[in-house]
């Protein structure tokens, strides 16, 4: 085969990734002899490559951001937790050396066998199919042992929030001042509610970090066969896997379908406290806040569509349409 790939693949830096470097990846992981490049799945953080071996259908996972081994181990002792408890998890797929992983070029790749199914559609049984698999995933890993910490996170923890804002104070010069100030009011009001509202009996567990409703692939029956993605995973308050995973479905949901399905969600989750559900509307407002300061690029737009959804859910019809 070519040196080149016929249509050209760059990781998330640029770079270009040549058929040898693949080829090589295979060897390393005892794929077999690769017979075609599929093509990349998705546009996420990191650069998933859709391979056909002798031997069936992987992906390489090209990480944008390297990890230490001790959390790259801890990640896969999750997983292996994970299907004790029957979740349709996969680990990554070991290299000669006996790592989960390889470098080449200074680049990480992690290799996972393909997962046939479908990706997420705004039905009722993929709504409630997903909600079910957070329960369980977070009942399977209440009392796991905390291991090494991600360099990021998801989490619109006080700490986190705060973290961001900074980040935007040092490009300022790139926010209008009207944009800027409307941040910093809906930064004062989330916060100060917070430390008002009632935080006893929030449970605590291991949490995904970034439950989308596309970073699980569903069977032809609605149910899930497979999660992806576990970069994220720390100890955190469940709610905040909740409140992440409903504001992408509140936020997308088609003909004005928002709150019916995510009240659907609380519903196919289950067993939230009084103190969860109570909390949820000002959950979901810091996860509104969160994507607005995530990034600099693009802040205008993402305040425009955020700030009236964080008014509605710190508002008290946006207290009650959960409930």
């Amino acid at each position: 085969m070519s040196s080149e790939l016929s249509n050209i693949i760059r990781d998330n830096h640029g770079n270009v990734i040549l058929m040898e470097e693949i080829q090589w990846v295979c060897r390393q992981h005892h794929l077999g002899e690769i017979t075609r490049i599929i093509g990349v799945l998705g546009d996420g953080t990191n650069l998933p490559i859709l391979v056909e071996t002798e031997k069936g259908k992987y992906v390489l996972r090209y990480l944008t951001h390297s990890a230490p081994k001790g959390r790259i181990n801890f990640i896969e002792d999750i997983l292996l937790c994970l299907k004790d408890a029957s979740i349709p998890v996969v680990n990554a797929i070991k290299n000669e050396s006996g790592d989960y992983y390889s470098f080449i070029h200074n680049r990480m790749i992690q290799v996972y066998p393909f997962i046939e199914g479908s990706r997420f559609k705004f039905e009722p049984e993929h709504i409630k199919s997903n909600a079910r698999m957070l329960n369980m995933f977070h009942t399977a890993l209440n009392s796991y042992k905390q291991g090494p910490l991600p360099d990021e996170s998801n989490c619109p923890t006080e700490e986190n929030l705060k973290k961001r804002l900074n980040r935007l104070y040092q490009n300022k010069e790139s926010i209008s001042k009207s944009s800027l100030s409307k941040i910093e009011s809906l930064y004062s009001t989330i916060i100060e509610l917070w430390k008002k509202a009632d935080k006893n009996n929030l449970l605590e567990t291991i949490i995904h970090d970034d439950w989308h409703p596309w970073n699980l692939i569903y069977s032809e029956d609605g149910s899930v066969s497979c999660i992806l993605d576990f970069d994220l995973v720390r100890p955190g308050k469940r709610i905040y896997d909740v409140a992440y995973c409903i504001y992408w479905i509140y936020l997308l949901s088609p003909n004005k379908m928002s709150q019916t399905y995510s009240k659907m969600f609380i519903e196919g989750y289950e067993g939230l406290t009084p103190e969860e559900k109570n909390i949820l509307p000002l959950v979901l407002a810091k996860v509104g806040l969160f994507f607005i300061i995530e990034f600099v690029s693009d802040i205008e737009t993402r305040l425009k569509v955020n700030e009236p959804l964080i008014q509605f859910f710190l508002s008290q019809e946006g207290k009650e349409f959960l409930l």
